[in-house]
């Protein structure tokens, strides 16, 4: 779920075009202060699951028109050059009253909206030559974890305007690092791509602990060569401080399953696992960690929206973890015996292949080892992810 801490814009809304007594409060999350290129909103709203059934979700702009569905949005390039507002709606079937309501947001204006506003430059996206795409950081942020930076410039000079320059075509780059607002990194040295986590940084007024939750945001700035009109560019993402597991975040290209914290889903009681350090089920307590058991297209949007993807071979996940969960493995205090783990594999085998099942892999108590089982894309299973 998104953290609701002073860093979450909540915007509030109202209800319209209800059909029946029933009402809800619905509004727009997103982490950060500020709404970038590619932030993915997400509509939330004060219904319990037990409460409704069948809800859709569309999203509109001030001329009505439908940029979306589900109950998440990327806020793409396109829709800010077509779009000035945003809201959401959502259209369910109350249970008790066995009524039917629609109920929309306030607008969300896209007006503000900068891909470059960090004590620096102030530059809007949908203008100029040059551009910056897909900040991504890699592997895994969490204090003390070394991360990579990754990101993509076009310009249409370029005799391959479709595919992204290289670092040799840059005369000038500058890259900047801020957690909660804070400078913490800045260098002008294009290949200078990798940065460690902090676990403490200075605010001004002293020392503060980094912690999961916390906002990291990524600045670029380059200037290409004069092969491409000397045009510059600047762009920003942000992106979420997680949790520094001590059973181990990263093994080889894996990714530790996800905690219910680190998702953008609005998690219930059912999908939130808690275990202790070591991966030992354990009653919810403050110490505990919670992780996250979904269903498969959330668990797939989860990975894709780290720039990742879902386990894509469960066999081979399979065989990884039996090397690799055994006493000094770097997954021996991943939560290993709990609930399955997804892959994005389609079940292809009878009768699996009639209910759309996808393949996971759990540990099986009688062979002592672990093992891929089909299950139901309806199941609540734990998101692991991996390498593109």
């Amino acid at each position: 779920m998104y953290f609701k801490l002073n860093q979450l814009a909540v915007i509030s809304l109202i209800s319209v075009g209800v059909v029946g007594t029933a009402s809800a409060n619905v509004y727009i999350e997103h982490q950060g202060q500020e709404i970038y290129p590619n932030t993915v909103l997400t509509v939330k709203s004060d219904l319990q699951e037990e409460q409704i059934k069948n809800p859709e979700y569309i999203w509109k702009d001030e001329k009505n028109v439908i940029v979306g569905s589900g109950s998440q949005l990327k806020v793409t390039p396109e829709i800010l050059g077509n779009s000035q507002v945003l809201s959401a709606c959502v259209s369910y079937i109350n249970k008790l009253e066995d009524t039917s309501a629609i109920e929309c947001s306030d607008n969300l204006s896209l007006n503000n909206v900068s891909t470059y506003n960090l004590q620096t430059k102030d530059k809007d996206p949908r203008i100029g030559n040059t551009t910056i795409s897909s900040i991504l950081v890699g592997k895994f942020i969490a204090p003390t974890e070394t991360v990579t930076l990754d990101f993509d410039v076009f310009d249409p000079d370029s005799t391959t305007p479709d595919e992204p320059l290289t670092m040799d075509d840059f005369t000038d780059t500058e890259y900047k690092w801020f957690i909660n607002g804070t400078l913490v990194h800045s260098t002008t040295n294009k290949n200078e791509i990798n940065y460690t986590i902090p676990e403490k940084y200075n605010d001004g007024t002293g020392d503060v602990d980094v912690v999961a939750g916390m906002n990291l945001v990524v600045a670029v700035s380059v200037t290409v060569t004069d092969d491409f009109g000397s045009g510059s560019a600047d762009d920003a993402k942000p992106f979420v401080i997680q949790e520094n597991y001590p059973g181990g975040n990263i093994a080889d290209k894996y990714y530790r399953p996800m905690l219910e914290s680190e998702t953008t889903f609005d998690e219930q009681p059912e999908n939130i696992v808690f275990t202790n350090g070591d991966g030992v089920e354990v009653p919810e307590s403050a110490s505990a960690y919670g992780f996250a058991a979904l269903k498969i297209d959330q668990a797939i949007k989860e990975c894709n929206n780290r720039g990742l993807e879902l386990v894509k071979d469960a066999t081979e996940f399979s065989n990884y973890m039996n090397a690799h969960s055994v006493a000094g493995g770097e997954t021996e205090h991943w939560p290993n015996n709990i609930r399955m783990f997804w892959s994005s594999v389609l079940d292809t085998e009878e009768p699996g292949t009639y209910f759309g099942n996808y393949m996971t892999v759990g540990y099986d108590d009688d062979k002592a080892d672990f093992e891929v089982f089909s299950q139901s894309p309806n199941s609540l299973a734990l998101v692991v992810c991996e390498d593109k």
